[in-house]
């Protein structure tokens, strides 16, 4: 495989001697490999369309992120084949049914013998033959005609082609076809068979460097940069959108605060997000790209959003990173809003940080009638919250306490329950519990509607006793003649045998039972509040005083 690949490279890098390929690097320094599809969601068919610029040269990029261009189309609007049987359906798109089908791509093909030294003499060639275009297969230009979805249909269409030498063409599970949008019709086909990132298409839009080119994604979201295809494992489409790390972080800032806000603030989050996206710990190795665009990373939705003002924040603040000890920290994380105070990273995901730590901010008080789900109230009946408890695998009976412990700054830290069998459960994780219990915040009070009283020591039937009494206190009469406490796990005889002997339990005991959880914020309260940050910079402040409130001990340079 390494062979080969070495191969590739070095037959490119002749052609870019002759003129043949193009090498070029994506401007603006550093490149950032954000995944757009992926996953249970890698496609078999995906539509670029030119938003602005026109047409797309398509090629794939090496190891040093150069990108090499082997074929272009002045297509205005482009879809990238997996190379499988694909049908077209009536809205014009690619799948595996063949339902209803509008004509298909095929897997199969007639090749013709000759080999072209580059793509124009190749288009040249393919231009005289119907059905005919150009493909590229480890290295080599070709001629190839039909797609068909049939293996036999392919060799006989080769048998009868008039064209000598002409003869069946497959290519692997790592190819793709590039044909024009909503038609069957190919333009170019590409196949490295290689696995990995090295044997993925890579699509820049535009014919010429230098373009201010912009690319909507399946009729969607549209973005700056090139595009990656790669068939992981020989499945479906990964695509991932290479892009400039300031480009990339002028479609984060509008989707994570608003174009409207305070510039200030929008400079503080372009400083977030540009020092969040510089560290290892975000990236998705085994998916080949650096981070996702989602909030798992960060939301990047490209550049629909993005206006004047939110530019200016990540222009104004070009390159500027938050440093520790000086170094650039690697979880600059922010939340919409903490209700009141910050929380330190350790109470609320286990692990020290020394510039994540909680502090009461006074600032959000000036948003609190503002900012959206900023105060909220969730109530659960017993039985519904010790379902959630059940969800994530604790075994709990009915639940008929709950008590908090709070942090110095009055956020929730650890949460207990006891169940009706006297057992009890302790969550000392912030964030764990807000995802446990559902909660928009760690910062919330609970209040307990109903009875559930007799219930939480685990309760035991005693003649003579009006209500159910615990084992603590209780004594036994052994067989010497001696009392002895009664343990906690004892045995009674039964017309049945020996059995353990268990608490009285009854769904009735906490019917009508109910928890209420009220609070303030939205996030998991760790590093900088976004709305926090908009109500600083309304009272004046600086980006850079709005980065060192809300994390401890930093530069930004």
């Amino acid at each position: 495989m390494k062979k080969k690949l070495a191969k590739l490279l070095v037959a490119a890098l002749i052609l870019s001697v002759l003129g043949g390929l193009a090498p070029a690097q994506a401007a603006g320094g550093t490149v950032k490999r954000i995944g757009l599809i992926y996953g249970s969601n890698a496609a078999a068919a995906v539509q670029l369309t030119n938003v602005k610029g026109s047409g797309f040269r398509l090629g794939y990029v090496d190891e040093q992120g150069r990108f090499f261009s082997l074929a272009k189309t002045g297509e205005k609007d482009i879809q990238v084949l997996i190379t499988q049987n694909l049908y077209l359906n009536s809205k014009g798109g690619f799948g595996y049914s063949s339902d209803g089908s509008r004509g298909a791509v095929g897997c199969y093909h007639v090749q013709l013998p000759t080999a072209y030294p580059d793509f124009d003499s190749a288009l040249a060639a393919a231009q005289q033959v119907e059905g005919g275009f150009v493909a590229w297969i480890d290295g080599t230009y070709s001629v190839r005609m039909g797609a068909y979805t049939k293996k036999d249909d392919a060799v006989a269409a080769a048998a009868a082609c008039a064209v000598a030498g002409a003869a069946l063409g497959e290519t692997s599970g790592y190819g793709y076809s590039v044909v024009a949008a909503g038609t069957t019709r190919v333009l170019f086909q590409f196949d490295a068979n290689v696995a990995g990132e090295t044997g993925a298409l890579a699509v820049r839009p535009g014919l010429e460097d230098g373009a201010d080119a912009v690319t909507q994604l399946n009729g969607g979201d549209q973005y700056r940069g090139d595009f990656r295809f790669e068939r992981i494992n020989g499945g479906a489409s990964t695509v991932v959108n290479l892009v400039d790390l300031e480009t990339y972080i002028k479609g984060i800032v509008p989707y994570e605060m608003t174009t409207s806000w305070p510039l200030e603030a929008l400079k503080a989050q372009a400083v977030c997000a540009r020092t969040y996206s510089m560290s290892s710990s975000r990236q998705h190795g085994s998916d080949h790209f650096d981070l996702c665009n989602t909030t798992h990373c960060q939301a990047y939705r490209g550049v629909e959003r993005a206006g004047t003002n939110s530019d200016r924040a990540v222009d104004e603040t070009a390159g500027q990173l938050i440093y520790y000890n000086g170094k650039p920290v690697t979880d600059a994380v922010y939340y919409s809003s903490n209700g009141g105070a910050s929380e330190d990273a350790k109470n609320v995901w286990g692990s020290e940080v020394g510039y994540l730590k909680g502090k009461l901010d006074p600032y959000e008080a000036d948003i609190a009638s503002v900012a959206g789900n900023y105060s909220w109230s969730k109530t659960y009946t017993a039985a519904e919250l010790k379902e959630r408890f059940h969800a994530k695998n604790y075994a709990c009976d009915d639940i008929v306490d709950l008590t908090t412990k709070l942090s110095a700054t009055g956020n929730v830290i650890e949460l207990k329950i006891v169940d009706a069998a006297g057992k009890s459960y302790t969550i000392s994780k912030a964030d764990s519990i807000r995802t446990l219990l559902g909660l928009n915040s760690i910062r919330f009070t609970v209040t307990t509607s109903g009875s559930a009283q007799g219930q939480a020591n685990g309760g035991y039937e005693v003649a003579g006793a009006e209500s159910p009494v615990p084992l603590d206190g209780l004594y036994a009469l052994g067989g010497d003649g001696k009392s002895a406490p009664v343990p906690s796990q004892s045995y009674i005889i039964t017309g049945d045998g020996v059995k353990a002997l268990e608490p009285v339990r009854s769904a009735a005991d906490v019917t009508g039972v109910s928890y209420t959880f009220t609070g303030t914020g939205w996030g998991h309260s760790v590093g900088m509040s976004q709305w926090g940050a908009y109500a600083m910079a309304k009272r004046g402040y600086t980006y850079l005083d709005i980065l060192n409130f809300y994390y401890t001990g930093i530069t930004v340079q």
